[in-house]
């Protein structure tokens, strides 16, 4: 799969630019602050209908504009053209605006679930150490990422999942308050124990991937990588057990949304395994990097199609044998590059130089 050409529309800093892109690599070239980032978050952006920095959708859209919006041609493996196109529409209302998203095939509009699936993209940007180093929910964030992108009945699953578990966290304060009856707490219980199996299942099978993929990685260093999975399970029997306690504070204690991850060391079975506890920082780049890795990987092995690679300014967090590893990968894949300095090329000669 790649991107021919995408077409913005007061997205960011664009207020209307057309680029059309080379089907391997592409190095975006600027000073910091000119709007590199933000070429890379608009091909994001239409493979999974959302930023993978901005905190809203209002962010996105160019100062006081009514609307943005990405639109891009894309060719499949089965040399199959399509357009594909996210919009961002500004509601104003008395009381506040509201953003909507429109998502379009070939001018069709799309379901959010319909529309997942065409473009399915991997991005390494500079914030992913804290993958390691960071809170549970950035890494539970990273495992949405990769379901939500490829697979609408994961995304639905969490979504449902999300207003159930709100739901009950809000009756558990009015029973608590003698205002409800514990018996509306079925409903809501039954939501949060299909939708929490669906989402476990898919998170096991990527770590066991992922494992998979570092043990037999040419690389010596991520051969000794691994993921130690560590699920909070939730079964009716677990919600009833921890009912008292739950009561108690309002919230729901188990679930998915309580998951976790380490990335561990397997070169010292009998000590502290755990990156984040004692790994250098470019071990824990290594890390991340491999995982990215297992991530490309898995799109292309699970969907039979390649995914679009997005690298922003990663080089220079990198030695020079693991940029050259990066380098590997990137001929392989439709790849587009942010860096603030011209010396990539000379990692990437063969690549087409967009100057911002």
């Amino acid at each position: 799969m790649y991107i021919k050409k995408i077409l913005l529309e007061n997205f960011r800093s664009y207020e209307k630019k057309l680029f059309e892109f080379d089907p391997k690599i592409n190095l975006i070239v600027g000073d910091n602050g000119i709007g590199k980032t933000n070429l890379l978050e608009s091909i994001y952006f239409l493979s999974a209908g959302k930023s993978f920095r901005a905190s809203a959708n209002r962010q996105l859209i160019h100062w006081q504009a009514k609307y943005a919006s990405s639109r891009a041609k894309i060719v499949n493996s089965k040399k199959e053209e399509n357009e594909v196109e996210v919009q961002l529409i500004v509601n104003p209302d008395i009381t506040k605006t509201t953003i909507s998203r429109k998502f379009y095939v070939n001018k069709v509009e799309k379901t959010r679930n319909k529309y997942i699936g065409f473009l399915r993209t991997v991005i390494f940007h500079p914030d992913d150490i804290r993958l390691v180093t960071g809170s549970p929910g950035r890494r539970r964030d990273f495992l949405d990422e990769i379901f939500s992108q490829s697979v609408w009945q994961y995304a639905q699953a969490v979504s449902q999942y999300k207003r159930a578990l709100k739901h009950r966290n809000e009756l558990l304060d009015q029973i608590r308050l003698k205002k409800n009856n514990p018996n509306e707490l079925f409903y809501w219980n039954q939501s949060l124990v299909k939708n929490d199996a669906i989402i476990h299942d898919y998170r096991k099978s990527f770590v066991k991937f992922a494992n998979s993929f570092f043990a037999d990685h040419p690389d010596g260093e991520i051969k000794t990588i691994y993921l130690n999975y560590h699920p909070s399970l939730l079964t009716q029997n677990r919600l009833d057990l921890d009912y008292d306690k739950d009561l108690a504070c309002g919230y729901t204690g188990c679930g998915n949304h309580r998951d976790d991850f380490s990335f561990d060391n397997t070169i010292f079975p009998d000590a502290d395994k755990d990156l984040s506890h004692w790994g250098s920082r470019g071990q824990q780049r290594l890390a991340v990097l491999a995982l990215r890795l297992a991530q490309i990987d898995y799109y292309e092995k699970t969907h039979q199609e390649p995914p679009v690679l997005l690298l922003d300014d990663i080089f220079s967090e990198l030695d020079e044998n693991h940029q050259q590893l990066v380098s590997k990968i990137c001929h392989k894949y439709q790849t587009f590059i942010t860096s603030a300095v011209l010396n990539t090329n000379l990692i990437l000669p063969s690549a087409k130089t967009f100057n911002i």
